[in-house]
């Protein structure tokens, strides 16, 4: 896509979002985050940012309500259900340089090597509680495989797990979570386009809409 289209790819994605039914009664608002404050943000941690992230990023705010939990259908081995998931919106890259700093204080905790962390990009929570959801710069987006989870450039880290240097170091020094989705763009088309409930309507005979999302927590509250 070109950057106008992923401009209008992602604001249309917030229009879904909030047909969709989420976030009611409140609005989103316009980013004030710029061109020159990214590229600042790349310059300090020698970096490039995917270009959908940017459009992202200097698009819409979410509002910041129950920490930005979305709900969508995914499909996992071939089976459809709900899961939960925290997104980012943040007001400004300082807040991203925030939550990138809480991933050294892991780094510290398990001793890892010094900038094994320097091509991960925190964007929200997987499962929204399981752990950290990140975009690895390492894998390209241009090379993503929808059927090769190893190509996929959305990751996340079990906070539960500790031994993140058995489990996530690869041999290049760096850390790989595991794969949660093939890239932003799917991530958008699933948790704002809604992109499986139809199919997933058709299938179950169960409309996923606002309110039934949010009965699927009744079990865990």
């Amino acid at each position: 896509m070109s950057s106008q289209e992923e401009k209008a790819f992602v604001q249309q994605a917030f229009q879904k979002l909030k047909e969709r039914g989420w976030f009611p009664e409140q609005e989103f608002e316009p980013s004030t985050i710029t061109e020159q404050e990214i590229a600042d943000f790349e310059r300090k941690h020698q970096i490039t940012l995917p270009s959908l992230y940017k459009a992202f990023l200097t698009s819409l705010w979410l509002p910041r309500r129950d920490c930005n939990s979305i709900c969508s259908v995914i499909e996992d081995a071939g089976d459809f259900g709900p899961l939960w998931l925290m997104i980012d919106s943040p007001r400004s890259m300082n807040e991203v340089s925030e939550r990138m700093e809480v991933l050294q204080e892991i780094r510290e905790f398990c001793e890892l090597p010094e900038n094994c962390f320097r091509n991960l990009i925190p964007i929200g929570d997987w499962g929204a509680g399981w752990g950290p959801l990140c975009i690895d710069l390492s894998k390209p987006e241009e090379n993503v495989d929808e059927d090769s989870e190893q190509t996929w450039s959305l990751v996340w880290f079990d906070h539960e797990e500790f031994d993140w240097d058995k489990r996530y170091l690869g041999q290049d020094g760096w850390l790989h979570g595991r794969e949660a989705l093939p890239d932003l763009k799917t991530l958008l088309k699933l948790y704002f386009y809604g992109a499986l409930e139809d199919k997933f309507e058709q299938e179950e005979g169960i409309k996923p809409t606002y309110q039934w999302y949010q009965d699927t927590l009744k079990p865990y509250i």
